[in-house]
């Protein structure tokens, strides 16, 4: 079933965001697409808090997160880079007008037009996590972190029925990433300290039900993103300006960024980590 989900829906995403920046009439009609479908979740997820709140009797600013965590996010070497690590978009590459095979690799056939509005420029400046990175061989997998499909898990499978559905990438997969914080899931693997990717629906659905876990803290992601031998750290290169590698907090990968009032993902660790992030970002007019 799942991979008939991964069937049905990987044409979606394909159509949607490989061509999502094609020409300025295609971009403009991705980007009303895209936010009629935030308005439309955003209900859901609003929901998804209160229902959580009432039950484990969380703030609303915490519902989730870890009780003895603080945020924190930094910037690590390119040959450092490991699984659990995310990937922040160079603006000075994505807002540019020059093609990069970095962006067909995410879905994207070109830049992100720099005279876009801020929010829109931040929803489409890719923030990637690492799924598997494997040195020896010089391949890694990793999914979109920010990107929603428009269509809830429940749509298509019986278990988080009004969790979103994100789009992890162009790469077909023949089931759903699912990433968490919880090793009591059956199955699941460990991504990095604290943060785990895997595991059965079934497991992840009785461990949130019995109070001891939150679907917010939940990710599911449709297809991923693929680097074959090299690609990934032609990428990282100085010089190359695509990604910017940082390590952080569980807390700030699984961050609810949806909200109409909540920092974009990007600038959240940007802001977190400082130094050059936070100039470069400023100097982008992303904060």
């Amino acid at each position: 079933l799942v991979a008939l989900v991964a069937l049905a829906l990987g044409c979606f995403a394909s159509r949607v965001f490989v061509q999502a920046f094609g020409s300025r009439r295609d971009r403009a009609r991705v980007f009303r697409r895209a936010e009629e479908a935030a308005e439309e979740e955003q209900d859901t997820t609003n929901l998804e808090l209160f229902r959580q709140s009432l039950i484990q009797g969380w703030g609303a600013g915490e519902i989730g997160r870890s009780s003895d965590s603080a945020d924190w996010a930094e910037l690590v070497e390119p040959a450092a880079v490991r699984a659990g690590d995310i990937l922040l978009g160079d603006p000075a590459r994505f807002f540019s007008e020059q093609t990069s095979p970095a962006f067909r690799r995410i879905g994207l056939q070109g830049g992100i037009p720099a005279d876009y509005p801020r929010r829109e420029r931040l929803r489409y400046l890719p923030v990637l996590l690492l799924t598997e990175v494997d040195k020896d061989a010089g391949t890694a997998k990793g999914v979109w972190l920010t990107l929603r499909t428009g269509q809830l898990l429940g749509d298509f499978i019986n278990f988080f029925h009004s969790r979103p559905l994100l789009y992890g990438g162009p790469t077909q997969s023949n089931s759903v990433t699912m990433v968490h914080p919880y090793p009591e899931v059956p199955g699941s693997k460990l991504l990095s300290e604290g943060l785990y990717v895997g595991g059965s629906f079934e497991g992840a659905q009785a461990w949130v039900e019995e109070g001891e876990g939150s679907s917010l803290r939940i990710r599911f992601f449709l297809n991923h993103i693929q680097w074959r031998q090299g690609e990934l750290a032609a990428e990282l290169a100085p010089g190359e300006n695509t990604w910017l590698p940082v390590r952080c907090s569980v807390d700030v990968v699984l961050s609810e960024t949806d909200e109409i009032d909540a920092k974009p993902l990007w600038v959240k660790v940007a802001e977190l980590a400082g130094g050059k992030l936070e100039e470069l970002g400023r100097a982008h007019d992303l904060m």
